[in-house]
């Protein structure tokens, strides 16, 4: 039975509408002013809220505002009723996030009919977040392993051969491979982190308050983090000598220096990862009025158009040499975390040519 909150101050529409809507077979709580309509709002998580715009203590716009910055009821489908038709405060009360707008007098058919309008979208929304995480479920259990297996493999291979050959082997051929085993291990361990925070990016899409919290922050030494990271992924391929940097500090940037190093690391390192050894790696930062803009630009195999076409977390992890060398995973967060910003992430590819990835930034400050 889905339960329904009715915040009303007069007696009559109370008791009236109450009746009406217990009769087509909801659940209502009721109350008589905008301050107990929070209490109940917050002590019960309703499936719906309808309540009137003019009352005494709190007013209609005073209740949403509340419910909205509260992450328990931020997103309740909301109806406001209300004897005022000014579009001024049909504008107000859609600005603050109702879902929905009833004129009084209002008719048992157009209450109705606003109520399962409310409930079907929310029907399907949550149908979507529910095939989108069970997507993501199943995306997780398929890749994660194949991503695991080769760097496990190396792992008891090296191992196997310490236990059955230490007798006979030479004092400098065991720390070559205990570096080998390091090596394999670190891969597993950042290939686990990844997918943690995909999955923990993607978690926070309806989470209004941890992304607003979250585009507060700021990167402001940018251009020292950004070229600090890009020499320590050339270093970790051994091509200090194929990177060429040329950042530009334009101001402070709406995003932590935590999180922007994840960026520019997973950018970076797919370039180096799919070039070859000789080939240039250009990284270049600059800004406009607005964004922040950086631009990987490297000579390698590239992406193939229905590859950008259909860009998603997992899709590059079908074929045997993406699932080999651990493509689209790094891009997927990238993109995820530029777009919880405010930014966005532009490719352009020509395979075996040219590939330019343009990450924009919204830009907090200007020096």
């Amino acid at each position: 039975m889905k339960k329904i909150l009715l915040i009303e101050d007069n007696p009559n529409v109370l008791l009236n509408t109450t009746r009406m809507l217990q009769a087509e077979g909801y659940m209502i709580i009721s109350a008589d002013n905008g301050r107990v309509g929070l209490e109940m709002a917050q002590q019960h998580i309703p499936s719906l809220i309808i309540c009137d715009i003019m009352m005494p203590e709190i007013d209609g716009y005073g209740v949403i505002e509340a419910l909205r910055k509260n992450p328990s009821t931020t997103t309740i489908p909301f109806i406001f009723l209300s004897a005022k038709s000014d579009k001024n405060d049909l504008r107000q009360g859609m600005e603050l996030g109702s879902d929905d707008y009833l004129t009084k007098p209002f008719t048992r058919d157009e209450l109705l009919g606003a109520i399962n309008a409310q409930f079907r979208k929310q029907e399907i929304i949550n149908s979507y977040y529910k095939q989108e995480l069970a997507n993501l479920r199943g995306n997780i259990s398929k890749s994660l392993p194949h991503q695991l297996l080769f760097p496990a493999i190396e792992v008891m291979g090296l191992a196997d051969i310490l236990v059955k050959n230490y007798h006979a082997m030479q004092a400098h051929e065991v720390p070559d491979i205990g570096k080998r085993i390091r090596k394999a291990g670190r891969d597993m361990h950042e290939m686990v982190k990844k997918f943690l925070l995909y999955a923990e990016l993607e978690s926070t899409e309806n989470n209004a308050e941890w992304i607003n919290q979250t585009r507060n922050s700021k990167a402001t030494f940018v251009d020292i983090e950004i070229s600090s990271c890009a020499k320590k992924i050339a270093e970790n391929y051994n091509r200090v000598s194929d990177l060429q940097v040329d950042i530009n500090d334009g101001g402070s940037i709406q995003i932590s220096d935590s999180y922007l190093n994840v960026i520019v690391k997973e950018l970076v390192d797919n370039a180096f990862k799919f070039s070859s050894e000789g080939t240039t790696v250009d990284v270049v930062g600059n800004c406009d009025d607005k964004d922040y803009c950086l631009i990987i630009t490297d000579h390698g195999q590239g992406i193939e158009p229905e590859q950008i076409a259909n860009f998603g977390a997992y899709m590059k992890f079908e074929k045997k040499l993406y699932i080999q060398q651990g493509t689209g995973l790094g891009l997927a967060i990238a993109k995820r975390l530029l777009e919880l910003h405010g930014g966005r992430l532009e490719i352009e590819s020509i395979p075996y040519e040219i590939t330019v990835v343009r990450a924009f930034l919204p830009l907090s400050s200007r020096k």
